[in-house]
């Protein structure tokens, strides 16, 4: 536990050393603009069936409390025009749009299979700004989410080393016609810059200061984050996290080899 709680303080104190460094000896940094995965969900995959996700701006249209201006391109005419008010559809919500940089990129599915399942996928690419992109944790809480456990668990990939996934167990009371109802799901995560990878938001923030100062490069990061339906006990629905991330990862890879692992500072 004196672990955990000390290892944020030490990484801030870690990026405050490499911003002096900075200041100090560096003259200029190179904006790399080409991102580390494609921002484009496949259409369907192994077993599942995606459907990309648009939203409406229109204050008529996201806030309706049943849809909340949200749209399955499979079921519209024009996959980027509000079927209800006629204006245009975006990927990502009003409420999104309104709080991040406006270069912050956003691919949303949701993806079914025959059983009935439903995964949802999204792809958060950072802008120029690199404020696009922050701990998850603090999105779902805002949801009105509860945060009931984190862990992180490892995802067998061919070809190459595991791939660590953050997973953070959540729920969250809906009012119904039929009285309150209690959604548990889970949201598993993880970061990719153009040639790393780390299940942690304070690896991510290292690497990113220490691709500035070293390498004299600063990277467009995203993260991939996937979700969907868990139990009250047990923790079955990783077998469905790991077998869902083993089809949908490696087509979004723009350089699989590339990749330097998941280590952390």
């Amino acid at each position: 536990m004196e672990k955990s709680i000390f290892k944020p303080f030490l990484t801030v104190v870690i990026l405050m050393v490499l911003a002096s460094l900075a200041l100090a000896f560096t003259v200029d940094v190179k904006l790399v603009d080409k991102p580390g995965v494609v921002m484009h969900l496949p259409e369907s995959l192994v077993g599942w069936v995606g459907n990309e996700l648009r939203f409406c701006h229109n204050e008529a249209c996201y806030s309706k409390p049943a849809m909340q201006g949200q749209y399955f391109v499979r079921d519209l005419e024009l996959p980027d025009i509000c079927p209800d008010c006629g204006e245009k559809l975006y990927t990502m919500s009003w409420a999104e749009y309104d709080a991040l940089p406006k270069d912050t990129e956003f691919v949303k599915s949701a993806y079914t299979n025959a059983a009935g399942g439903r995964i949802f996928t999204s792809i958060v690419l950072s802008g120029m700004e690199r404020n696009s992109i922050h701990r998850p944790q603090r999105c779902l809480v805002g949801q009105g989410n509860t945060i009931v456990n984190e862990h992180t668990m490892e995802v067998p990939m061919e070809g190459r080393a595991p791939l660590k996934v953050a997973v953070i167990e959540a729920e969250r009371l809906y009012n119904t016609p039929d009285g309150p109802q209690n959604y548990l799901s889970y949201y598993a995560y993880w970061f990719v810059g153009q040639d790393r990878e780390t299940p942690s938001h304070y690896a991510r923030m290292f690497w990113l200061g220490w691709d500035r100062v070293v390498r004299s490069v600063s990277h467009r990061w995203a993260y991939i984050a996937v979700s969907g339906k868990r139990e009250a006990k047990g923790r079955e629905y990783e077998k469905e996290i790991a077998a869902f991330v083993q089809e949908v990862y490696p087509p979004l890879l723009v350089n699989n080899a590339g990749l330097q692992g998941t280590a952390t500072p």
